[in-house]
């Protein structure tokens, strides 16, 4: 990148250690590791803020940044004066905000001020930061898919749920879903616009959407494949809306290929993943969690109960949607939540069923979902706010594509939906996945807000 060579040895420092933290981030074992980097990071670009005097009002007096900012404020809050007054134990819900709240809350701050360290009169310098984000994690998918093309080579056999570096193919999955919505606003954005923000040609362009697309084959994970069928239909929609610089057939072929693209993933996994099968059997099964079956509360304790054909539930498909079941039971009871955490499921039950499990207890159990868990915890409000800050991103995202075309606002709509509606079916609201996420977004969202109005980036 000739963007390196224009910079001073600091940014390259920073650069170096961006790469490091955003590699390492979703690599099971070095938290200490990435919080060394994270804390680096974070206190050079603060020292260099300072400095230089950076302005940071450009940003901060925009009312619509105002109010993003201002409901995620209002959800932090509300969950620290929840953790204290409400929670039924706050010396459990307190290191879980800092921890879970606090630190996601300073990787969005830590990306909005990547954006204002580089912000150069050159123009190129706004594709330096998310190309470096970007490339640090697809050298993951260059991991799985060499794996994969090893083992193919010396056993004959394809990988299945391989997650590379990281313990399960689920925290791979993460990884590679943020990619392919990277990847897909890029391609909508040159085809739309004949401009480009990361810095290769358009024929690795493609290249690297068939490399992640393999990647997505190779671990394998049904939700993730369904959050990607939903991202190539909003494509769709965003690449057709006012587009008057192809024909119909042209659209409808650019169309139509980016979707079955994004749809290839499940259309593999239901031909090769046997829990399809079984699912519309253990729907009725699942939902019943009465006293008769508590399967879904202690499978030590209690067997699993039998789906029509006579066979045995299976638990990936029979727990999720009991967990569910029994969640929306219990919020029902207690819309107020019973304490921020991640392992809210957990307490809940133990409130309920205080018969131990296996004599460790319910806590640590997450309901697999992140919108139930935050429901369980901090309640219907929690929710509420946490929804209204995606709203008002992707309320300033669709402005901003309707605009201008606008290529960040093209990736946070990307960004917020598929997070938020992950969340829904994966615990993804914790941990590294929120940091990734929280940190990317606010890169995107200090892009957007300084270049909105405007088509070039």
């Amino acid at each position: 990148m000739k963007e390196l060579l224009k910079i001073s040895f600091f940014d390259k420092f920073v650069l170096v250690t961006l790469v490091l933290l955003m590699f390492v981030l979703s690599i099971n074992g070095t938290m200490a590791l990435r919080n060394f980097l994270a804390v680096v990071l974070l206190f050079s670009l603060l020292y260099r803020t300072i400095k230089q005097q950076i302005n940071l009002r450009g940003i901060l007096k925009d009312k619509q940044f105002k109010l993003i900012f201002t409901s995620l404020l209002m959800f932090v809050i509300y969950v620290l004066l929840h953790s204290i007054f409400i929670s039924h134990e706050p010396s459990w819900s307190l290191p879980e905000f800092r921890a879970q709240l606090i630190y996601p809350l300073l990787y969005l701050f830590m990306g909005i001020l990547l954006v204002l360290n580089f912000d150069y009169d050159d123009k190129s310098s706004n594709k330096l930061i998310l190309s470096t984000v970007f490339f640090a994690m697809f050298a993951h998918v260059v991991y799985i898919d060499i794996a994969a093309l090893y083992t193919f080579l010396t056993e004959g056999v394809m990988l299945r749920r391989y997650g590379g570096l990281m313990d399960t193919p689920v925290g791979a999955n993460y990884v590679t879903n943020i990619i392919l919505a990277v990847l897909m606003a890029e391609i909508i954005y040159r085809l739309r616009t004949g401009k480009g923000i990361l810095t290769v040609s358009n024929k690795v362009l493609y290249g690297l959407l068939g490399l992640t697309v393999i990647a997505t084959l190779i671990e394998t994970i049904r939700l993730g494949d369904i959050t990607l069928v939903f991202l190539g239909f909003v494509s769709g929609i965003v690449f057709l809306h006012k587009n008057t610089k192809y024909s119909l057939l042209s659209k409808t072929l650019i169309v139509v290929t980016m979707f079955a693209t994004l749809t290839l993933p499940l259309i593999y996994n239901i031909q090769t993943d046997p829990r399809w099968i079984k699912l519309t059997e253990t729907i009725p099964v699942a939902i019943n969690t009465s006293s008769s079956n508590m399967h879904w509360r202690d499978p030590s304790l209690f067997s699993a109960p039998k789906v029509k054909s006579g066979s045995l539930a299976g638990n990936s498909n029979y727990m999720r949607i009991a967990w569910a079941r029994q969640s929306a039971h219990y919020i029902r009871k207690n819309p107020l939540g019973i304490g921020f955490g991640r392992d809210a499921f957990g307490h809940t039950i133990e409130q309920y069923h205080p018969l131990r499990r296996d004599m460790k207890g319910y806590r640590g159990m997450h309901s697999h979902s992140g919108i139930i868990d935050l429901a369980l915890g901090v309640g219907i409000p929690g929710v509420l706010l946490w929804s209204f800050f995606g709203y008002t991103v992707s309320r300033k995202s669709l402005q901003e594509i309707k605009k201008s075309f606008n290529y960040y606002g093209i990736l946070s709509l990307f960004l917020i939906m598929g997070f938020y509606g992950r969340s829904f079916f994966d615990s993804n609201m914790r941990d590294h996945m929120f940091l990734q996420f929280m940190l990317l977004l606010g890169v995107v969202l200090a892009y957007m807000f300084r270049n909105k109005g405007c088509n070039n980036a």
